[in-house]
């Protein structure tokens, strides 16, 4: 399916000048997942995911977009500035040199399924035809977004609640993590903690309404705590010296981490795991060693 999607995107690059595409399926309940992605960085992509300032309420396009149903431009909004001034543009889509975007909302059957992004270098590089274009083939891309298999991925928000949350609002650290959440622009997260020796996956909202289950052993991938840690610390961009110091390990103890989470996560490379981890949220954002605007921004350093 990916190389069909590269075959279509590609096509639609002639008549969208994109340098950068994502498509995302994003309905109530679930992490939104990745589904197509040419150009943005991991970090990037994870950041658009979740980041970007949907509103549901009759759909966002109506909202900023001051010609809708076109799609809204960064160069045609009358919020422009509002957008460009945001985390997500300032630390995540500017520092990779984009001056233009747009993006389209996608339904299948009057419901919405999705999101396509499309970022250029150029700015003003949407206006005219490519909008057009873009809101010509959006009931498409939502079809083809329909079309695909669905991950049967345990939905959010959780029935019942678990009993767990008390025991993580009872966790300093957790709770310091929490408090860095609600400032950040994130809408919802989805990761994993650790409750004692109990691996638990943590769902979070604005304005800080806290969720957990406990994580199946297949989920993570059978990735042990330590490789867990160091895997975090990847996510933030930490070099293999950093993640030593952070985690009190020996650089040698953390290459033998790094090569044993690849092998379990089938990643061909660091670089690699990092996407896999983002895109399910296998990483623990301990505010101590792998905090979440690191996370978020990919830094300090690059992953390796």
């Amino acid at each position: 399916m990916v190389g069909e999607l590269q075959s279509a995107f590609d096509l639609l690059k002639s008549l969208i000048p994109f340098d950068a595409a994502q498509l995302l399926r994003v309905e109530r309940g679930r992490r939104p997942r990745e589904l197509f992605r040419v150009g943005y960085s991991s970090n990037t992509a994870w950041a658009l995911a979740h980041m970007f300032p949907l509103k549901t309420s009759g759909g966002f396009t109506q909202h900023v977009s001051d010609d809708a149903p076109l799609p809204p431009t960064i160069s045609t909004s009358g919020i422009r500035s509002g957008f460009t001034s945001s985390p997500l543009f300032r630390d995540h889509l500017s520092e990779e040199g984009y001056a233009e975007g747009m993006t389209l909302e996608l339904f299948s059957a009057s419901a919405p399924i999705g999101l396509a992004h499309f970022s250029s270098r150029e700015p003003r590089a949407f206006e005219g035809a490519p909008r057009r274009a873009a809101l010509a083939v959006s009931g498409l891309l939502g079809q083809l977004i329909a079309l695909m298999p669905d991950p049967g991925e345990r939905q959010w928000p959780v029935s019942d609640e678990s009993g767990l949350e008390d025991e993580l609002l009872a966790d300093d650290d957790f709770v310091r993590h929490l408090r860095e959440f609600q400032r950040s622009p994130l809408a919802f997260v989805e990761h994993l903690w650790w409750v004692g020796d109990v691996l638990v996956e943590v769902g979070i909202t604005q304005p800080g309404r806290v969720e957990a289950r406990p994580a199946a052993a297949d989920a993570v991938a059978r990735l042990s705590r330590q490789e867990l840690a160091v895997l975090s610390t990847l996510c933030c961009g930490a070099s293999d010296g950093e993640a030593a110091r952070r985690l009190h390990l020996s650089v040698r103890t953390i290459q033998s981490h790094v090569s044993s989470m690849r092998r379990r996560l089938r990643a061909e490379s660091r670089l690699e795991a990092v996407v896999i981890a983002l895109g399910a949220g296998l990483y623990v954002p301990h505010p101590g060693w792998a905090p979440l605007r690191e996370i978020a921004r990919g830094r300090p350093g690059t992953v390796r």
